[in-house]
């Protein structure tokens, strides 16, 4: 799984440099979505939950934090460069010395009841579902064509969009052996944020202590 990992890595770096629309060094659509000024509901739901998703993925990893190479640096450096920042730590952590667990768990306990508590998971669930909704209902899904073929930006943070609902599966399954969850639960994954908010709150109480 280690090496699947990073062929998928390195083809998503290569991709994003390679195979991405040229804007000619001005993207039309970077400005309006990172001040949160775009119009279009489709472009800002899909921006808004890119930054859901590292949100779930902390809830996940930091509550568990207990391997060789830590998961948090790896958690805030989601939030800016998605799942190119996330693969790095599950290819680390695939197998070997570095997946090995500590003692401890080394997330600070304040930060660890956050991640672990109900109220945050349904919080970010009901905001994850009332964003998707923005987007779905009052979206134009041709514009994000448009965007999709014409701006390197949104081209990217699509594709980032994909692999990190596809990593969800993965992240998923690694977990749902350490707390003895059945094996079809990963399938959770594919369902966009929501899936992994769901499964983190489903074994809340059956982390590690």
């Amino acid at each position: 799984m280690r090496y699947l990992l990073l062929i998928v890595w390195l083809a998503f770096i290569g991709y994003a440099i390679f195979f991405t629309p040229d804007t000619g060094g001005s993207d039309p659509y970077l400005r309006s979505l990172v001040t949160l000024q775009s119009k279009e509901p489709s472009l800002m739901a899909m921006f808004s939950l890119l930054g859901l998703f590292p949100l779930a993925y902390a809830c996940l990893l930091l509550r568990s934090d207990d391997r060789r190479v830590p998961a948090w640096p790896f958690v805030i450096g989601s939030f800016a460069l998605g799942a190119f920042a996330l693969l790095p730590y599950f290819i680390l952590t695939a197998s070997g010395r570095l997946a090995e667990h500590r003692r401890s768990v080394r997330t600070i306990p304040s930060i660890r009841h956050s991640t672990e508590g109900a109220a945050t998971h349904w919080i970010l669930l009901l905001v994850t579902v009332a964003v998707i909704a923005y987007g779905w209902i009052g979206g134009n899904r041709a514009v994000y064509a448009e965007a999709f073929q014409t701006s390197s930006f949104v081209h990217t943070m699509t594709i980032d969009f994909v692999v990190l609902t596809l990593l969800s599966v993965y992240a998923i399954s690694r977990d749902a052996r350490v707390n003895r969850q059945p094996a079809g639960i990963m399938w959770l994954g594919l369902i966009p944020v929501i899936g992994l908010l769901f499964y983190v709150w489903r074994t809340r109480k059956k982390v590690r202590t």
